[in-house]
C-alpha cells in the first residue's frame, strides 16, 4: 500500500511544519545512556533520546521550541543565534547543539531537568564556527559534534566533553574532489556512520563534471565527501576527508511531447543524507535544463542512493525519480507531482518498514510502505491517498 498525507500550511515556514510532522511518526527507537545505537543525521528536528521531546528550529525569530509530543504541546521556547537551522542532541539527553546560520555560530544548550512536568534547559555557550552554519549533527557516541559551514567549504569539529573547537575540517583537501576557490563545495546535508568512523558531507549545488556542459540535462554532477573520523582523538589529524563520491545524472524516464529523445536530470540541491543500513538517502531537486522548456520536465524529485557506506569503497547507485508516480498513478490515486523533496526517513534500520519524504513544495508527506527486501524498483512511490 502506498499512501500520501496532505498538508496545507498556514505560514511561509511550511518545510518546519511538515518536518514536524515526520518527526511526530518517526520517533526512534530508545538510545542507551552513552550512544544512539544508529546511524545520525542533520535535521531542523531532534527527537530526544526517551522518545519524550521533539526541538525544532524557528529561523523567523531565532529561537528553538522544545515540544511534548504526547499531546503536541510546547514547554518551552529558548533564544539562539541569527537563523537557526538545524538542532542535534547529545544520546545522553543533555546537550543540545544549534547551527545558526545568519550567525556563524552554534548555540550550546544545557538541559537541566527532561521531565515533563519540570522541564529546563538554557544557554551555556556560543562557538563561532564559520560562515554560514546551517547543519550539525552529532556522531552516534556522543563524543562529537560536526557543523557544515556551507560558505567556508569547512566542517567544525567539537568536542562534547568540554565545548571547546577541536579544529576545522577543509574539503578543498578531499583527494579527487576538485575544491577550489572559484568551486566552492558548499557543504550541507551530514550523516554519520552508526560506528562513528565515517562522516558523509553533501555538496549543495552541483558543479559541471568532466566533458559537462552548463545548461545540459547531462551535464553537472553530484558529489558526497567521506570524512573518516575518530572520535577518540581530540587533534585534528583524527578527522581527514578521504574521497569524493561523484553521483551521475541519468534518464529521468520522461519525454518531451512529439520528441523521441530521453530527458535527463542531475542531482542539486542536496539538503539532507540520511543513512540506513548499508544504504544512504540523499533526497534533492534534481535539475533537467535542455530545452524545450516544459513544467513537469524541467526539475525532477530525486532520491539518489549510495551503496556500502560502511565500506572504504562507497557507491553511486542512481536515484528513484519521484515524479513517476505522477506519471503512471496507482488505479484511483490523484495524479500530482512530488515537488522539492527535501527530507528523507525510515522507521526502521533494517527490515520491513516505512520510509517518508517531505516534499515541501507539495506540502506533502509521501509514505512509502517498504518490503523486508526490496528490489531497486521497488522503491518507486506511485499515486497519492487525500489527506
Amino acid at each position: 500500500m502506498h499512501s500520501r498525507t496532505s498538508f496545507h500550511p498556514g505560514s511561509k515556514f511550511c518545510v518546519s511544519l511538515v518536518n514536524l510532522a515526520l518527526a511526530l511518526v518517526l520517533l526512534p527507537s530508545v538510545a542507551s545512556a552513552q550512544n544512539w545505537g544508529r546511524p545520525t543525521t542533520s535535521s531542523p528536528i531532534a527527537v530526544s533520546p526517551t522518545d519524550r521531546l521533539i526541538w525544532a528550529v524557528n529561523p523567523s525569530d531565532d529561537s528553538v521550541s522544545v515540544i511534548r509530543p504526547d499531546n503536541n504541546t510546547q514547554l518551552a521556547k529558548i533564544s539562539v543565534g541569527d537563523e537557526p537551522q538545524a538542532v542535534a542532541l547529545t544520546p545522553d539527553n543533555k546537550l543540545a547543539y544549534i547551527a545558526n546560520a545568519a550567525g556563524n555560530s552554534v548555540s550550546i544548550i544545557r538541559i537541566n531537568d527532561p521531565a515533563w512536568g519540570a522541564f529546563s534547559a538554557s544557554v551555556i555557550a556560543t562557538l563561532t564556527t564559520g560562515a554560514e552554519p546551517w547543519n550539525v549533527a552529532v556522531s552516534p557516541d556522543g563524543r562529537r559534534a560536526f557543523v557544515a559551514n556551507s560558505m567556508q567549504d569547512t566542517i567544525t569539529v567539537i568536542n562534547t566533553a568540554d565545548q571547546t573547537i577541536i579544529g576545522h575540517v577543509d574539503l578543498r583537501n578531499t583527494p579527487g574532489a576538485d575544491v577550489d576557490f572559484h568551486r566552492h563545495f558548499q557543504p550541507r546535508g551530514l550523516a554519520v556512520t552508526a560506528d562513528s568512523s565515517k562522516l558523509y558531507v553533501t555538496r549543495f549545488l552541483s558543479k559541471t563534471r568532466a566533458g559537462g556542459r552548463q545548461g545540459e540535462d547531462f551535464g553537472k554532477e553530484g558529489m558526497v565527501i567521506v570524512v573518516n573520523i575518530n572520535t577518540a582523538l581530540t587533534t585534528m589529524a583524527g578527522y581527514q576527508p578521504t574521497r569524493a563520491i561523484r553521483l551521475a545524472p541519468q534518464v529521468t524516464g520522461f519525454k518531451f511531447p512529439g520528441l523521441t529523445a530521453d530527458t535527463g536530470a542531475f542531482p542539486n540541491q542536496m539538503q539532507s543524507i540520511v543513512i540506513r543500513g548499508s544504504r544512504a538517502y540523499l533526497p534533492n531537486i534534481a535539475a533537467s535544463p535542455s530545452g524545450p522548456l516544459r513544467f513537469n520536465l524541467d526539475t525532477h524529485a530525486f532520491v539518489n542512493q549510495i551503496g556500502e557506506v560502511n565500506t572504504t569503497s562507497p557507491t553511486d547507485l542512481g536515484a528513484l525519480n519521484l515524479h513517476l508516480g505522477a506519471r503512471d498513478p496507482e488505479p484511483g490515486k490523484i495524479r500530482s507531482f512530488f515537488a522539492n523533496p527535501w527530507a528523507v526517513e525510515f522507521t526502521t534500520q533494517s527490515g520491513a518498514g516505512a520510509a517518508y519524504v517531505v516534499s515541501a513544495g507539495s506540502d506533502l508527506l509521501v509514505k512509502r510502505n517498504r518490503p523486508a527486501e526490496p528490489s531497486y524498483a521497488e522503491w518507486g512511490w506511485r499515486g497519492r491517498m487525500a489527506g
